[in-house]
């Protein structure tokens, strides 16, 4: 929590739920300068293929983002969730839903019982996440249209019931990784004791069991259930429905998630909701590119011009 890239915000941690006696966590970050009275809120989701990562890992949270966050006085609020495949796709969706309530009911006085003068401004709210974190975002915005003004969903998983996801292939080696075992995933589950829950490490120690899965095609275990897939979740929406604004980027030589899909995605959210609803950014970079960019970058302004606009107003 005393990382440099922190150092401008006030952190906390609480705990939104609890499950078989298992805690469930979420960061706040207040900005030090932030004045008093409501402020825009920034929810942000971290990536990790569902199976790896945490909501406070600094190493995975864009400068820029955190930039972006200062420049508009946000409160930015980082929720951890169960994971992949100790958890079902639909017990994730579920902790997503718990947490959003958690932020209309019980963010307020959260605020207050840390001593801080800001309120949450419910009029303001964006929803932001990279891969993993990007599918949560964009689901977030899917589900929640009335309180999400925005979306920034970065290099996000979005056909995850795809063959990438779903069919074994030794071709998939996200950034040049090694191909890992289908043993991994195998031996991991039978060693989980049942009602066991994991939502999130500093170090990305679970990685060999994320390519394990990923290369086996175990993403099949996430379920198929029709609300777990963001595509279908737009397909059956009215083309009337309130919807926030979308900015989706990816590089086009991403070797963990495919960039063609979130292309598919931003078109097919396009189609049904008109081209002011949405910016797609195609950037000639691999996976998690956007690490050293800053607000200064052209493509990156672009998107953000339309997100300011939806968010702040």
């Amino acid at each position: 929590m005393d990382d440099p890239k922190y150092s401008k915000f006030s952190v906390s941690t609480t705990v939104y739920k609890t499950v078989n006696g298992q805690d469930i966590d979420l960061g706040v970050m207040i900005p030090k300068a932030a004045h008093s009275g409501p402020r825009p809120i920034l929810v942000r989701f971290h990536g990790g293929f569902l199976v790896l990562g945490h909501a406070m890992y600094p190493d995975w949270f864009a400068q820029w983002a955190i930039d972006y966050a200062l420049l508009h006085s946000a409160i930015v609020v980082a929720p951890n969730h169960r994971l992949f495949p100790e958890s079902t796709g639909l017990e994730i969706l579920s902790d997503i839903r718990d947490f959003w309530t958690w932020i209309q009911h019980d963010l307020p006085a959260y605020l207050k019982s840390v001593g801080s003068e800001v309120t949450p401004d419910y009029s303001k709210v964006l929803a932001f996440g990279e891969s993993a974190g990007g599918y949560l975002a964009i689901m977030s915005g899917l589900t929640q249209p009335d309180l999400v003004n925005a979306v920034i969903a970065a290099y996000p998983m979005t056909y995850i019931d795809s063959d990438w996801y779903r069919v074994a292939s030794s071709a998939k080696a996200p950034m040049g990784a090694p191909q890992v075992p289908v043993a991994v995933f195998e031996e991991h589950v039978k060693g989980t004791p049942e009602g066991k829950i994991f939502t999130g490490e500093f170090q990305p120690e679970r990685l060999p069991l994320a390519l394990s899965i990923l290369q086996s095609g175990g993403f099949v275990g996430l379920g198929d259930d029709e609300s777990l897939f963001p595509d279908r979740v737009l397909e059956k929406l009215s083309a009337e429905r309130k919807v926030p604004f979308l900015f989706a980027f990816h590089g086009t030589e991403d070797s963990a998630v495919p960039c063609e899909q979130t292309q598919r995605f931003v078109g097919k959210w396009e189609e049904k909701f008109g081209k002011e609803s949405v910016v797609g950014k195609w950037e000639k970079a691999d996976h998690g590119f956007d690490g050293e960019t800053t607000l200064e970058e052209p493509w990156l302004q672009e998107g953000l011009t339309g997100v300011t606009k939806a968010w702040i107003g």
